[in-house]
């Protein structure tokens, strides 16, 4: 479990940069920069949650609901409040704004800077930090589980 568990710390620390960049984007109104970074820092997030409760990930940016599914039955009863199946629903929501987050919409010839707004640079980033933070108690709770 070691493996992973240090897998999981440096997902979670690439997710915390990302998290800070979202951040940084958006203070300097970079609204679809703001939405990448967010939609990365929600994925690394929870490819460490796979890793931390079944040592493997999806190499992939998607992740398919029969993949998440047995993941729930795995989280321990203290951390169920971070609400996982909502976690897992804000993956699948942002997974849908990054491509044109990044691109735009190429078929109207629209670039990305006028698709997005402040409002859902504020509500990626709020997502993304919900993410990161339930993937830290986790680590916490595997690394330093509690004493019986």
């Amino acid at each position: 479990m070691t493996k992973s568990v240090d897998m999981a710390e440096s997902f979670l620390k690439r997710a915390w940069n990302k998290l800070e960049e979202a951040k940084r984007e958006l203070s300097n109104w970079h609204h679809a920069e703001s939405i990448s970074a967010s939609q990365e820092c929600i994925e690394m997030s929870l490819k460490a949650i796979f890793l931390l409760l079944t040592e493997s990930y999806p190499k992939r940016h998607e992740f398919k609901d029969e993949e998440f599914e047995p993941l729930l039955d795995k989280i321990p009863d203290d951390l169920k409040h971070y609400n996982f199946p909502r976690l897992y629903l804000f993956h699948k929501l942002w997974l849908g704004f990054y491509t044109v987050a990044k691109y735009g919409y190429d078929k109207f010839g629209t670039g990305p800077e006028k698709l997005f707004q402040k409002d859902e640079a504020e509500l990626a980033i709020k997502h993304a930090d919900d993410c990161k933070r339930a993937g830290d108690a986790l680590l916490t709770r595997i690394k330093y589980p509690p004493k019986v």
